[in-house]
């Protein structure tokens, strides 16, 4: 990707995450920097040099409060995109996007909100029992492997998805709600619960690993320059960055330092 292409979406996606932090402290709410974007507030105090994206992730209970509060807590120029406020959009998280920009990806094509955007991430709490806790995530991993079938508008390289994906055809839209509901009350079991783990069951990531994170490591959040910004990370960062990438602190090699722009990008 061109350099100064990458510099422009980093500096809009820095602008959304900056007013979704300043939303957070006025209401409350409990964030932490996710993914790659805690793992380069820690390595770089910013931005992965490479990184086109931002992710944040929140307890659900925060993050469906923030889905209460919706569109009048941010400004005009953002979109707070969910299954409510765009009934084409399909994800089980939400997404901040920044109006009068563009950023494709292959999944976003069919939306009518388009814009740069972070990714806010629901954590849900699974039981503190860790066999029963791995075998929520492995639940989970089949349902959301269905419904991932049917959310995909493109045909996947993965022949198992395929084959789902023309079971899931033949159903009705009102059986994939009334499974998308039921998958949602699921994750959402324990809410109100204090549990010893906890998860992110929509990220990729949990597909292909079972991600259990210590809740006690990961709250109470912490302040952390981000691209001279203070905003928010887990409690315990080397804790959770070793869980999700071993050695951290060394970098990859060039050929797999990848981005998420699939398509054609904009600038207001």
């Amino acid at each position: 990707m061109d350099n100064e292409i990458l510099k422009k979406i980093q500096q809009s996606e820095l602008y959304i995450l900056t007013a979704f932090d300043r939303v957070c402290k006025e209401h409350g709410l409990t964030y932490f920097l996710d993914s790659g974007t805690a793992l380069g507030a820690v390595r770089h105090a910013g931005f992965i040099p490479w990184d086109d994206d931002v992710d944040v992730g929140m307890p659900r209970k925060d993050y469906e409060t923030l889905m209460r509060l919706g569109q009048d807590v941010f400004p005009s120029n953002l979109f707070l995109q969910n299954k409510d406020t765009e009934p084409s959009y399909k994800r089980n998280c939400a997404k901040l996007r920044l109006e009068g920009t563009f950023f494709q990806e292959v999944e976003d094509s069919t939306y009518i909100h388009n814009g740069m955007y972070i990714d806010i991430f629901p954590f849900d709490n699974l039981p503190s029992n860790k066999l029963l806790a791995h075998i929520n995530v492995y639940y989970s991993r089949i349902l959301n492997f269905i419904l991932r079938s049917w959310r995909i508008n493109e045909r996947s390289h993965s022949v198992i998805l395929n084959l789902v994906r023309r079971f899931v055809d033949m159903m009705s839209i009102e059986r994939i709600a009334k499974l998308e509901k039921y998958y949602l009350n699921f994750c959402r079991k324990r809410e109100k619960k204090e549990t010893h783990y906890s998860t992110c069951y929509f990220w990729r990531m949990t597909q292909s690993k079972n991600r259990l994170f210590e809740n006690n490591r990961m709250f109470p959040t912490k302040d952390i320059e981000f691209n001279g910004q203070s905003v928010q990370i887990m409690n315990d960062p080397d804790y959770y960055l070793t869980k999700m990438y071993g050695n951290y602190w060394e970098l990859p090699p060039e050929d797999k330092r990848t981005w998420h722009l699939k398509g054609k990008v904009s600038f207001a």
